[in-house]
């Protein structure tokens, strides 16, 4: 099921905004920032996944300095070329580290939610028997769902394995680290959890959405470092202690295996609502629209949209 094979990795994250910043500048695609979706930050330089910036020095001279293209703001906007798959689908998720797999809910309703599907390349195989409203999918492949009434199952190759607890939605990082929404209303929206590989901790805050960012490969033990869209629309990353406050508002929110962040945020667009990708500091926007979205593990995004269409970017 590997669909990628061979294609750069995008990301807007880290050291590489000065080098992407540079080649969207000599783009013709490269827009006006006032259509960013965040508001227009200072010159960026080398960024943490946590968002914190470390400037770029700037000469001490009594003339104004040559020109540094590695100070260029971020682009405003991309362009992202969308590839209709088959089916109307109501959510996806997407995971695998060497072959990517990509999952999916729609179509009939069925025990559970609606019925839920495995991508081959070509078509959509459907798993009998089961249905969910929420999905992820952990690098091993396998996907973790929420049932309409909430429960929460974990595939196992063969079975969709019953675990403990209730949640409204679900995020499952690089690392194998699942996070929950749990159902219990908490300033924010409603209680956070993560998976102890028997039962559910719960961690401080609230929010209404959540995916997971996690480098390093499956088994190594790293922090996972979740983010949240919150039930006011406000975006968050765990710090390992807290929640810090990112700028921009969403209504969800996905991340890939290699860290690229992607929202759908509040702007009403064709297909939904506007789509943007962390650039370090802000959200740079990209074409299109939907209402759920997930990431490829080279961080390209998959959109669900207001008429269930299902769409890959590349």
């Amino acid at each position: 099921m590997k669909l990628f094979s061979g294609r750069k990795p995008f990301t807007l994250r880290g050291s590489r905004i000065a080098v992407i910043a540079i080649i969207f500048a000599m783009s013709p695609t490269a827009c006006s920032s006032e259509e960013s979706l965040a508001q227009e930050s200072p010159a960026i330089g080398a960024q943490s996944a946590a968002g914190s910036a470390t400037p770029i020095p700037v000469p001490a001279s009594t003339q104004a300095p040559p020109p540094n293209p590695a100070q260029s703001p971020a682009p405003a906007n991309i362009d992202i070329a969308w590839n209709k798959l088959p089916g109307q689908m109501r959510d996806v998720g997407i995971g695998g580290i060497d072959e990517q797999a990509v999952w999916a809910i729609g179509g009939e309703s069925v025990l559970g939610g609606f019925e839920i599907s495995y991508w081959t390349g070509s078509a959509w195989d459907v798993v009998e028997g089961s249905g969910a409203l929420a999905i992820d999918v952990a690098p091993t492949g396998f996907p973790w769902i929420v049932t309409r009434e909430n429960n929460i199952y974990q595939w196992n190759g063969s079975e969709f394995v019953e675990r403990p607890g209730q949640a409204r939605d679900i995020g499952i990082g690089a690392d194998g680290s699942a996070w929950i929404i749990g159902t219990e209303a908490a300033p924010g929206g409603y209680k956070i959890y993560r998976w102890t590989e028997t039962n559910w901790d719960e961690v401080p805050g609230g929010a209404v959405a959540i995916d997971v960012l996690a480098d390093g490969d499956l088994g190594e033990q790293q922090q996972s470092a979740p983010w949240i869209v919150t039930a006011d629309h406000q975006i968050s990353r765990w710090t390992g202690s807290e929640w810090s406050q990112q700028p921009g508002e969403a209504q969800d929110i996905g991340i890939g295996s290699n860290g690229a962040v992607w929202i759908i945020g509040m702007t009403a667009v064709p297909g939904g609502s506007n789509i943007a990708t962390w650039n370090g500091a802000g959200w740079t926007t990209a074409s299109g629209g939907g209402l759920r979205i997930s990431v490829d593990p080279d961080g390209f995004p998959f959109v669900v949209t207001d008429d269930q269409e299902i769409l890959q970017g590349k």
